[in-house]
């Protein structure tokens, strides 16, 4: 008895050791547990509060788009009530012009392809009022990592949607300002040339024939002979700069179609300077309106009158055809070019005009120009069917 006593008590001993540890790790367990649902119910809370306390909308949906949690700022951004959100699903308030691409990213979304989106979209209210709103979605991963929902958020832009709006409005009619502006710029520059050509040159030419009679009826007096000489030799010069100014004004080849009147300003520039000019005429039929043709003749004096005095250019070549409902129109230089971005506040406003009166007439303009690579100006304007012959 004395040997099994004195075996027994270390077993004893050892299961009442082994029985406290179990007991212990159990606790410890209990307690982690505990902390771990505290931990939990803490998080719980809290998204639950942040989720209905968060200034944008948000919302909860599930694979199919169904919402199956939305907050306050959702319901008010809507204008739908919770129970009414509850059950309906992210295509009943969207616009469907932005349906398309709110489908497609999800889809990308929920197949693990995007962790997250963003898109600005319109949303319709109960009433029928169109609001913008930036959304962005995130993926919700269940234990296993696959995607069970995903979470919106949509911030309020229509405010920044209007100021755009109004901006994009007030620059329309500032375009349509200057093209007013311009079209009467136009006619008054077409009614001054006129008068210039027909009323001052008529007068200078019946000055001159006056002259050509007293140097008939003076021949025999060298002195007055010499001075009606100057005379004419003045009226001379004096009709050829009432020429230049009516056509710097408004060149009578214009009134004859776009193509001539580009033919006299590459025959002016060669005549004013040494530089070569080459034309490249698609259609020699080619008819626009006036109001495209004088601005497609606007641009081609300005870039000749910017190659003339800034390029250095020994050639230039412009390119002018027609195709797909388009006018087409390319001048390009080999000159010295320079960088659009360091242009000068001139140079600038000049390129402005240009594009504004081409935007003006639904169309684009070009610059394209690299420091000792010359520079191209090419512009494409809608044509009407039957402005083209």
């Amino acid at each position: 008895m004395d040997a099994l006593s004195t075996l027994q008590s270390p077993l004893v001993l050892t299961i009442a050791v082994l029985g406290l540890g179990l007991l212990g790790a159990a606790l410890a367990a209990i307690a982690k547990l505990r902390r771990t649902q505290e931990e939990m119910r803490i998080s719980k809370e809290f998204f639950q509060s942040t989720f209905e306390s968060a200034a944008v909308g948000m919302a909860v949906a599930d694979q199919g788009g169904h919402y199956i949690k939305v907050n306050r700022a959702m319901c008010n951004f809507v204008g739908y009530s919770e129970a009414e959100l509850l059950g309906m699903s992210y295509h009943d308030v969207t616009h469907p012009d932005d349906l398309k691409e709110n489908v497609q990213a999800r889809a990308r979304l929920l197949s693990g392809e995007l962790p997250t989106f963003h898109q600005e979209k319109r949303y319709v209210r109960k009433d029928g009022q169109i609001v913008w709103a930036l959304m962005v979605a995130s993926q919700v991963l269940d234990r296993n990592g696959r995607v069970a929902y995903s979470v919106g958020q949509m911030l309020n832009i229509e405010p920044q949607k209007k100021v755009e709006r109004d901006l994009l409005e007030s620059r329309r009619q500032l375009r349509e300002l200057s093209s007013h502006q311009t079209t009467l710029l136009e006619e008054e520059r077409k009614h001054i040339a006129r008068e210039i050509h027909d009323e001052l040159g008529q007068r200078l030419t019946a000055l001159k024939m006056e002259i050509s009679l007293l140097r008939l009826c003076f021949g025999n007096n060298p002195e007055l002979f010499r001075i009606a000489e100057e005379m004419r030799s003045l009226a001379d010069s004096t009709i050829d700069v009432v020429r230049q100014v009516a056509s710097n004004l408004r060149p009578a080849a214009l009134d004859l179609g776009l193509v001539p009147a580009i033919e006299w300003l590459a025959e002016d520039l060669q005549l004013r300077s040494e530089i070569s000019c080459q034309l490249e005429i698609g259609n020699e039929e080619f008819i626009m309106d006036e109001t495209q043709a004088t601005v497609a003749f606007r641009v081609v004096q300005e870039s000749l009158t910017n190659i003339a005095r800034h390029s250095g250019a020994s050639e230039v070549h412009i390119a002018l055809w027609d195709g797909d409902a388009q006018l087409h129109l390319r001048i390009h230089d080999n000159g010295c070019g320079f960088n659009p971005v360091t242009a000068s506040k001139q140079e600038s406003f000049g390129l402005l005009g240009m594009r504004e009166r081409v935007l003006a007439m639904g169309g684009t303009l070009q610059l394209d120009s690299t420091p000792g690579q010359g520079t191209t100006v090419s512009i494409q304007m809608p044509l009407q069917e039957n402005d083209r012959k």
